[in-house]
């Protein structure tokens, strides 16, 4: 292996402090000889080189990418290539600890086996439901329920509207007389309208009830198609006179929007159902004393 340059080092030693807790796991989980051969058996060892070796306990590319995978979200940020090599210097570093933990026999002793214990029915557990969630939330399978469930996920309605806006409520109120003297909307909006979609005759297209502010959306939802507002109303941008144009449902969400939200409630459901059916299948016993024991 390569020797680590000064910079490096400098770089790395920021964020190195960080990594041996974001790690601790991870250099438990190393590969050693009887693993390594194990990989060799299935054909693997050119696809998963061996980056570096401690008194002949491998670490192989594989080790450090998993070790990369548990780091916080932040250490995206860092450059593959820093965190690659930061990342075998920590597991270098956690393998030396672990050899030499074995050489005076810390292996043996009633607090590791209990740790491991505890580790080994989490990552069981942790394995479980990831085979579990492979089979039963798929991308086939979240489309479907999208499929299924999208005009359910349509909330409230939808509105086209004009909108006439001006400075100052008294020309907001001529604008409206203007109307009732039988003015055609979009063309006042074209001639007498300060707001960017004059051009369209005030044209606002359809919008749901929280893309506009509140004075504006209260009015125009209120409103029945073909109406326009009596009086005028006001938001921070000027003076508003209003016209429905159309009303419709709103339109469902589109895939790409609400895709993670069905993975996670399908998540959720498929564990629930899984965790009943297996506390249905098991004898359970409670043996919780009256009062939780003391810390």
């Amino acid at each position: 292996m390569r020797p680590v340059n000064l910079r490096f080092r400098a770089r790395a030693a920021r964020f190195l402090p960080a990594l041996a807790l974001a790690l601790g796991m991870a250099v438990g989980g190393l590969s050693g000889p009887a693993a390594a051969q194990d990989k060799g058996a299935k054909g693997a060892k050119a696809m998963d080189p061996v980056v570096a070796r401690v008194d002949g306990t491998e670490i192989r590319n594989s080790d450090v990418a998993a070790a990369i995978d548990q780091l916080p979200p932040q250490y995206a940020q860092v450059p593959r290539e820093t965190l690659f090599r930061a990342v075998t210097e920590k597991l270098i570093d956690g393998t030396l600890a672990a050899n030499r933990a074995r050489a005076v026999g810390l292996h043996k002793e009633e607090e590791f086996r209990l740790a491991r214990t505890r580790a080994e029915l989490q990552l069981l557990e942790q394995l479980y439901v990831k085979r579990l969630l492979e089979r039963r939330v798929t991308d086939r399978a979240v489309r479907r329920r999208y499929d299924r469930d999208a005009k359910a996920m349509t909330r409230g309605k939808q509105v086209r509207a004009r909108h006439i806006l001006v400075k100052t409520q008294e020309e907001a109120v001529n604008a409206i007389a203007t109307l009732r003297r039988g003015k055609d909307f979009a063309e006042l909006a074209k001639q007498v309208s300060i707001g960017p979609s004059k051009t369209q005759g005030g044209d606002l297209g359809y919008f749901k009830r929280e893309q506009m502010v509140p004075p504006f959306s209260e009015a125009a939802f209120a409103m029945r198609k073909g109406e326009y507002s009596k009086s005028p109303v006001q938001t921070r941008f000027g003076w508003h006179v209003i016209k429905v144009e159309d009303i419709k449902a709103a339109a469902p969400p589109s895939f790409a929007e609400v895709q993670e939200e069905i993975r996670r409630k399908m998540t959720d459901e498929v564990i629930e159902k899984e965790m009943e059916g297996l506390r249905k299948g098991a004898k359970i016993e409670r043996l919780l004393p009256a009062s939780p024991p003391p810390q």
